[in-house]
């Protein structure tokens, strides 16, 4: 934010001259704001008006406890006469306390009275402190009734430059015998706004039509500010529709031969931020009346009429809210004529908005000075199946710029981050060389292992700007996941208690067993106990380990124990015990998601059917539907699969499908983040193939899905698939049929 820096003259209150310094004194170097500067811009687009300072008001506070209020030391106003020296303060160095730490805010060219500041007492009567300016908008043109320079604040600190963030100073750490300077810099409380109106084909603008008398005003001008900045932007009351400004306040420009290209309209407003929707009554509104031709055919004839009252209106805050000293800039493409009334001024529709941090630096050439920017159209891209994207990333930059890889990585099927080479993935973001405006290309080879490949670009120009882009490049199927925490079904309850999980004893069931068949009914009915094995437990996560962890069999893998209540339901002293289910376990739901339909499946959301003798919809076993794969679906971890073990009176496959399709309908799983899944189903046939695919063999390690699928057949809503994949037996004629297990999906959107 440095402007350019020079030492300036003062006088104190009191009118002492502090040109001349002895050895003993404290200077003030300023930086942000040109001192000295006591003339008004002639020409409107001069920018050396925005950082004239004539006045400082210095002060200094002692420091103090968190609770207790910052207490005024000091205070002077500082007014700049000439450009000689340093702004030497007029505080008796002798009253400054060795070792303490202090608290130094300087405010210029504020239009409170130097008294105002002398009495404010603590920092937060400072920070409390609001100055108005009806018609900031006009600061600094010399219109009678306008602000002749703009409000500006910073802390001062001491040493080389200045600290990221604001900071009590100890300004003397022994009696001072040389002098002691402090640096601020001056940032303004005014945001700046600039909107070019650029006319397209069809209309001519100018400045010379008989009759017309262009200008502008603002609709909800905020006017009221803090005089420093708290960091705070906030939603004001004070808002005003302003009266129309003539057109020398317009800059006009014009190619060589004379003809209006652009008409460029420069504001300012105080820091705001809208809490509505109704962006025509309550926001800031730009209306404007640009004189021009509109150039249209009537029965085959050219017609050029031009338009004396030609209003138009431009919503300045409809992308963002105003923050102090930022610049904003708002490019308005014009198509067609606006209104002849002002009160119903045209609404433009094709706009491009940008937000740059507000700063000036000196041009050598023809000492011109000009806003430093960078801005890229988005902090996040997402490529879908391709290695390249050219058209999405843009830029804008008032110097030629270089885009570097700072990292790149997948998260793995543990969730541990899995760092890659960019150059082997040829990784990079792209611009035409030397260029300050345009497309960034992004360059990357599509995953093949099915995750998401995450990369970062940091876009920096010549003058250090950085914007920072995050990519999240997909395959056509891939596949994250997230960490269970515990199970349980939303059967294990009795009467009116809620269903027994880790935090509710309810009935204390954590088992599950066959009860008897209904041949009638194709149904099984089901025991429930506190605590024996049954065919299925409810399981928790009592650790995970890292992805550090010293031995791999266990990196990124769980610790998991059945839980159970210590004693029956109406027992004392209930409290719920585990004992060791799996360690190490995987406890992580995979989550797939399928953007493309094979010659082998058809992607869609596979039907459920209701029967009246269960009170769950389940997976239709028709043939049809067995062919279908979800697009997006989330497979439970080992907290809620099922063997045949413990299953050998469900002894043919009716009885197997059965138990099956209630286990998945009860189930519930909760994630390590709270999220709790209870909608879980029984795959189709092929979305359990598209699993067994996924995880290839025991010994064959994936990136993004662990090994699940270790039966010899899992159940699908239509019956068994045989797993080809199960510890390398690939002959179906091999497989064990009573080797069958359970595991369900839920379809994830």
């Amino acid at each position: 934010m440095l402007c350019l820096l020079l030492l300036v003259a003062c006088h104190s209150d009191e009118g002492v001259s502090l040109g001349v310094q002895d050895d003993r004194a404290i200077v003030l170097n300023v930086s942000g704001g040109t001192l000295g500067i006591d003339t008004r811009a002639e020409d409107i687009a001069d920018s050396t008006k925005e950082s004239a300072v004539a006045h400082l008001d210095i002060m200094i506070f002692n420091d103090a406890e968190e609770d207790d209020a910052k207490t005024l030391f000091y205070h002077e106003r500082a007014t700049v006469a000439s450009s000689e020296g340093a702004v030497r303060l007029g505080v008796d160095v002798d009253d400054i306390e060795v070792g303490a730490k202090y608290w130094v805010y300087v405010v210029a060219n504020s239009t409170h009275s130097a008294a105002i500041y002398a009495n404010i007492g603590s920092v937060e009567a400072l920070c409390d402190l609001k100055q108005e300016d009806p018609n900031l908008h006009l600061t600094a043109t010399g219109l009678q009734g306008t602000p002749s320079y703009f409000l500006m604040d910073g802390i001062a600190y001491m040493g080389e430059g200045e600290p990221l963030s604001a900071a009590a100073i100890t300004i003397a750490e022994k009696p001072i015998t040389n002098t002691v300077e402090m640096g601020v810099k001056l940032r303004r409380a005014a945001a700046k706004v600039v909107v070019k109106f650029v006319a397209t084909e069809s209309i001519t603008f100018s400045d010379s039509i008989e009759g017309s008398t262009p200008g502008y005003y603002l609709r909800n001008l905020p006017y009221e500010t803090r005089v420093v900045n708290d960091g705070v932007v906030r939603t004001l009351d004070a808002l005003v529709t302003t009266r129309e400004s003539m057109s020398s306040y317009f800059k006009w420009n014009k190619d060589a031969e004379g003809n209006i290209t652009s008409v460029e309209v420069t504001l300012y407003v105080y820091s705001h931020k809208w809490e509505t929707n109704d962006s025509f009554n309550h926001a800031t509104n730009l209306l404007v009346d640009i004189p021009a031709f509109y150039n249209s055919e009537e029965n085959g004839a050219r017609i050029v009429a031009p338009h004396i009252n030609n209003y138009y209106q431009v919503p300045l805050s409809k992308e963002f809210i105003f923050e102090r000293n930022h610049y904003y800039e708002v490019t308005a493409n014009v198509h067609a004529p606006g209104a002849e009334d002002f009160s119903e001024p045209v609404e433009i529709k094709d706009l491009r908005y940008g937000v740059y941090p507000w700063s000036e630096r000196t041009i050598d050439v023809g000492g011109e000075v000009g806003p430093q920017y960078l801005k890229v159209n988005l902090d996040e891209l997402k490529i879908y199946n391709t290695d390249q994207d050219s058209t999405s990333l843009l830029f804008s930059s008032s110097s030629p710029v270089t885009i570097t890889v700072e990292e790149s990585y997948y998260i793995d099927k543990f969730g541990i981050r899995q760092n890659i080479n960019a150059s082997t993935y040829h990784i990079a973001g792209t611009t035409e060389a030397g260029a300050i405006a345009g497309n960034i290309t992004v360059r990357s080879d599509v995953p093949t292992n099915n995750t998401i490949r995450y990369f970062t670009l940091k876009v920096v120009n010549q003058t250090g700007q950085t914007e920072t882009v995050y990519v999240e490049q997909y395959p056509l199927v891939y596949i994250v996941n997230v960490l269970g925490h515990y199970s349980y079904r939303d059967d294990f309850k009795s009467g009116n208690n809620a269903p027994t999980t880790i935090y509710n004893q309810g009935s204390a069931y954590s088992s599950v067993a066959l009860g008897s068949w209904n041949n009638a009914t194709g149904n099984w009915s089901y025991k429930y106990s506190a605590n024996s094995s049954g065919f299925w437990r409810s399981k928790v996560v009592v650790e995970t380990y890292p992805g550090d962890h010293r031995t791999e069999s266990y990196r990124g893998r769980s610790n998991v124990d059945y839980y159970y209540y210590a004693s029956s339901y109406g027992g004392s002293n209930v409290s719920y015990r585990t004992s060791n289910a799996e360690d190490p376990s995987n406890a992580r739901m995979y989550h797939v998601r399928i953007t493309a339909t094979s010659g082998d499946y058809h992607l869609g959301v596979p039907r459920k059917i209701t029967s009246e003798y269960v009170d769950f919809a389940y997976t239709d076993p028709g043939d049809d539907n067995a062919n279908l794969v979800s697009p997006s679906f989330m497979i439970a971890s080992r907290l809620g699969f099922v063997n045949s073990g413990s299953l050998s009176s469900a002894n043919n496959q009716t009885k197997r499908l059965a138990v099956s399709r209630d286990h998945c309908a009860y189930y519930v799983e909760v994630a390590d983040n709270g999220t709790v899944y209870d909608d879980w189903r029984l795959p189709t046939a092929s979305e359990l193939r598209i699993i067994m695919d996924l995880q290839g063999t025991k010994n064959e390690s994936a990136d993004a899905i662990d090994y699940l699928l270790n039966a010899d057949y899992y159940y699908s809503a239509s019956g068994p698939v045989f797993n080809k994949g199960n510890d390398g037996n690939n002959s179906e004629s091999r497989a064990d049929e009573d080797s069958w297990a359970i595991r369900c999906i839920r379809d994830a959107y």
